[in-house]
């Protein structure tokens, strides 16, 4: 018996262990059938919102033109002054359609672009604004052409569409 058990204490040593036969590495694909829908719903979220982005720059097209067209506006003449105006109206008609727009006047006018938007109109300004259309001996300032671009720009930024009303 004395020999079997050299032979297995021989066998048993560390000098005749062979490595530990490792695995194939697990492989990323094919994907189990979870990961196929999420990733499908992955995409279907972000098809949706490049399509809701899209769609809000296409709406905000107008703006974009009216703020480049008031760009243009360096001359702070009586006549470019009436123009930023002519401007404010042409963006309200972009927006709200000119059914809406084009009974507005005066106080009713004013009005409208106040509720429509964060920018008040003072009525100082109003009054300034007034004689600028309609008296032909008043001359505009400075001031006045500041006011009314400055008034104008921030109206075209900030009034709300009739889709975000």
């Amino acid at each position: 018996m004395p020999i079997d058990m050299n032979k297995t204490i021989v066998e048993a040593s560390l000098d005749h262990l062979h490595d530990i036969i490792v695995p194939e590495a697990v492989g990323y694909f094919p994907l189990a059938p979870g990961w196929i829908v999420v990733g499908l719903l992955a995409l279907a979220l972000l098809f949706h919102f490049a399509i809701q982005a899209y769609s809000a720059y296409k709406k905000s097209l107008y703006k974009r033109e009216g703020l480049k067209e008031l760009e243009s506006f360096t001359e702070q003449s009586q006549e470019e002054t009436v123009e930023l105006l002519s401007l404010a109206k042409r963006v309200a008609i972009a927006a709200y359609g000119r059914e809406t727009i084009a009974k507005l006047s005066a106080d009713s006018w004013w009005d409208f672009m106040e509720e429509h938007s964060k920018v008040k109109v003072s009525s100082q300004l109003r009054k300034n604004i007034a004689k600028i259309l309609y008296d032909k001996s008043y001359e505009s300032n400075h001031q006045d052409y500041n006011a009314i671009k400055k008034f104008v720009t921030l109206w075209i930024k900030t009034h709300k569409g009739i889709k975000d009303v």
